[in-house]
């Protein structure tokens, strides 16, 4: 099985995603089950992938990884402070692509990910509060020149007001928003709990599918493109009276 070339490869003009961080200041927007579950599903692609956690409720690695054992991807938790290493020890290993997990309300630690990483995904739930968080969380990146993308999580299965109100508002933002959405479905809990992913609790689930579709979004990335389009629409800076 062949790898996407996109994550995997470093080709001429373009830059290939190799490390992925999952961020949102605001807690409950699906990071870790976003995170473990596109990890797996870039696995079964045939990238190896490797999963680093830094978020002290370690769910990735301490729920979820110990209930795994030594199936692919490996889970690894580590303080914000040694991501850097652990990184460069991943890719030493041999790891073609990256997933960091990271924590929620903690900006120095969101500091840190950002001077690593290559891409930030963000999850956002559609409420006025997540999109306020993610102002927050979309100011560190910029400031760190990391591209970002948003994905909306734990939607109604068909758009309802909340979410074409939350779609505005990040467009407002000037964050790019994938075209998957991530809807509030039970089976993700019960695959996490196995220790699985829905791409193997249950191939053949709607929740199955979305991980794939979300997945194949994100391993077409064009990071000079995203980059490129957050400068166009950022907001401009108040001017001062």
């Amino acid at each position: 099985m062949q790898n996407d070339a996109c994550i995997t490869q470093h080709d001429a003009g373009k830059t290939a995603v190799r490390r992925i961080a999952l961020v949102q200041q605001k807690g409950g927007a699906a990071k870790t089950t976003l995170c473990v579950h596109l990890a797996v599903a870039a696995e079964q692609s045939g990238t190896r992938t490797a999963i680093i956690d830094i978020d002290p409720q370690a769910s990735a690695s301490g729920v979820w990884g110990q209930a795994r054992g030594d199936l692919a991807p490996p889970v690894a938790a580590v303080l914000a402070a040694e991501l850097r290493d652990a990184l460069e020890a991943a890719e030493a290993d041999g790891f073609q692509l990256i997933f960091i997990d990271t924590p929620p309300h903690t900006a120095p630690a969101l500091d840190v990910v950002a001077r690593n990483i290559d891409v930030a995904v963000v999850p956002v739930q559609p409420s006025i509060l997540d999109v306020a968080a993610t102002q927050a969380t979309l100011d560190l990146l910029r400031a760190n020149n990391v591209p970002a993308i948003a994905v909306l999580t734990r939607t109604s299965p068909r758009p309802d007001e909340e979410i074409l109100e939350t779609e505005r508002a990040l467009k407002a933002l000037g964050l790019p928003l994938l075209n998957t959405r991530i809807v509030e479905r039970k089976v993700y809990r019960r695959a996490l709990t196995q220790g699985q992913a829905v791409g193997e609790f249950d191939p053949t689930s709607k929740a199955a599918k979305e991980i794939r579709a979300l997945w194949k979004e994100i391993s077409a990335f064009d990071i000079n493109r995203i980059a490129a389009d957050m400068a166009s629409t950022a907001p401009s800076p108040k001017r001062r009276a």
